[in-house]
């Protein structure tokens, strides 16, 4: 809904979730199960989250339509007059400069030489159009915007904060007997259903207690185990609020911000944004650290892989090696010798690729606060031409890891394909390891787990292999997916199946 202005907004606040309800009509039968509602409770919970769905998406409708209004006015008052044609001729003249220079020195320009060349002359342009608007009145008008912006989110916070505390409290009276006791869980389960899966941090939305109702543990593994899972539960939902609590408020100061143009106040924002952030994530690893210690070997191996590509999908899940070995390993015609010789591979590769995806998750744990950092202080110039809206996000050092991975895994391949008859090679997946990984694609991935949020249901109906990735013939699918219009956009809804409570509010998870 707010193009550029929203995604940097989304950097230091909840803007995708602003207009979600707490709860909604299919939640009910969770709210019966999860705190033992009998059928009449049923009827009432039922009455309460319709006249919460109606009043919500009245009021929802209405508040999205001022912003959308507000927005509208505020393009047109940033774009008036022959502001969308001077923007167009500069690209145009950076672009004939560029080709111009890189004609004089005999070769292609470095990247780094465009954008500084492109911030340059976007900057000289920036600044004289707004030293124009200041004189003619128009920068003031927007600004003026840009304050009835900030008055009508926090009418709509307000509102939505009132309807969602009413209905909560509605289920809450409807509780009898010793149902009360388990308000405390139900609450913090139903954090966790809602917001677990708001991260913006590669690890920030792992549910561990998914990942163990999946792992198919022994139930004496989940029984000794349960004291560790009690610790994280509380930890993890202390992290919750902290961080909720935080973004809930934040988008009307990150509006001030960027009315003001005060990057040292959206700078603020964004670094306690991102220690909050990390707050939760460091809660999952760990505990996920004490859980695979906790567990037999190979059960704890089982859960640690699985935790790690949940949380780090782009760097854990199956490289293309990795998914050949699976195929040559499973061939028919695969003759003795060859199955020891490729397990020999395999073994080595696992050794080897194991060491770099640890540095590519490093590297992806220092760089990704630093981006969304940069994204927020963006924003504050977006209003008065500042050259901090016209960088670009910073490089990726991941990227050159995922480079050297691919180069690794390309020759690894190779010497597999060496091991076996041109038949069974030609039964390997087919591509390139130096796309596992890599950021690509219309939502800067064909990652599953890295695309947003409305696409990833339509991205996993797609997904025929189901290895996580929109890949041939599973793009085309997508892309025909998305050509209709859509109603409305799908809800994360992480660990659905994460810890739900029993009737003491203690039930472990299952075990398979």
């Amino acid at each position: 809904m707010f193009g550029p202005m929203g995604r940097s907004l989304d950097s230091v606040t909840e803007m995708r979730e602003q207009f979600q309800p707490a709860l909604v009509r299919r939640d009910v039968t969770l709210i019966r199960d999860e705190l033992g509602l009998d059928e009449t409770q049923v009827t009432v919970v039922e009455t309460l989250l319709e006249d919460y769905d109606t009043q919500f998406s009245e009021a929802s409708d209405k508040a999205q339509q001022a912003q959308r209004d507000l927005m509208r006015r505020m393009f047109q008052s940033f774009m008036g007059g022959d502001a969308r044609e001077r923007f167009q001729a500069s690209f145009q003249k950076i672009q004939a400069d560029l080709e111009q220079m890189a004609v004089e020195a005999g070769g292609e320009l470095p990247p780094e030489t465009r954008r500084q060349y492109f911030r340059e002359q976007m900057q000289k342009m920036s600044e004289e159009m707004q030293r124009e608007r200041e004189a003619s009145g128009a920068a003031a008008e927007t600004r003026g915007i840009a304050a009835e912006m900030v008055k009508a989110a926090e009418s709509w916070r307000r509102e939505r904060t009132r309807m969602e505390t009413e209905v909560m409290e509605g289920v809450r009276a409807s509780l009898q007997g010793d149902q009360p006791m388990r308000w405390e869980g139900f609450e913090r389960f139903l954090r966790r259903e809602k917001s677990l899966g708001r991260g913006r941090l590669s690890g920030e939305s792992v549910n561990l207690f998914a990942v163990i109702d999946e792992a198919g543990l022994a139930p004496e593994s989940v029984e000794a185990i349960r004291p560790t899972l009690d610790d994280y539960e509380f930890q993890l939902d202390e992290a919750l609020k902290r961080r909720n609590a935080f973004l809930a408020q934040n988008e009307v100061k990150a509006l001030k911000a960027i009315q003001e143009g005060d990057a040292k106040a959206m700078e603020q924002l964004a670094e306690r944004m991102i220690d909050l952030r990390n707050g939760v994530r460091n809660v999952h690893e760990a505990f996920r650290t004490q859980l695979v210690a906790a567990l037999p070997p190979e059960e704890g191996k089982r859960v640690e892989r699985a935790a790690l590509l949940a949380a780090y999908a782009r760097v854990y899940r199956p490289t293309r090696a990795e998914r050949a070995f699976d195929v040559a390993l499973k061939l028919p015609d695969l003759s003795p010798d060859q199955r020891k010789a490729v397990e020999d591979l395999v073994s080595v590769y696992g050794t080897e690729v194991q060491g770099v995806n640890q540095r590519i998750t490093a590297s992806i744990r220092k760089s990704e606060p630093d981006r969304l950092k940069q994204e927020a202080v963006r924003a504050s110039g977006l209003l008065n031409g500042a050259s901090r809206f016209f960088d670009g996000p910073p490089d990726d050092p991941a990227e050159a890891l995922f480079e050297k991975r691919g180069e690794m895994t390309d020759s690894y391949v190779k010497r597999l394909s060496a091991l076996l008859t041109p038949e069974q090679v030609a039964l390997l997946p087919k591509g390139s390891g130096r796309d596992d990984g890599r950021r690509q694609g219309p939502f800067g991935t064909w990652t599953i787990a890295d695309m947003p949020e409305e696409v990833r249901a339509q991205a996993k109906a797609a997904d025929k292999d189901g290895n996580g990735v929109i890949e041939g013939d599973e793009r085309r699918e997508l892309f025909r997916a998305m050509r209709p219009a859509e109603d409305g956009a799908p809800q994360g809804d992480p660990g659905r199946n994460g810890r739900r409570r029993g009737g003491d509010g203690q039930a472990p998870p299952r075990a398979n």
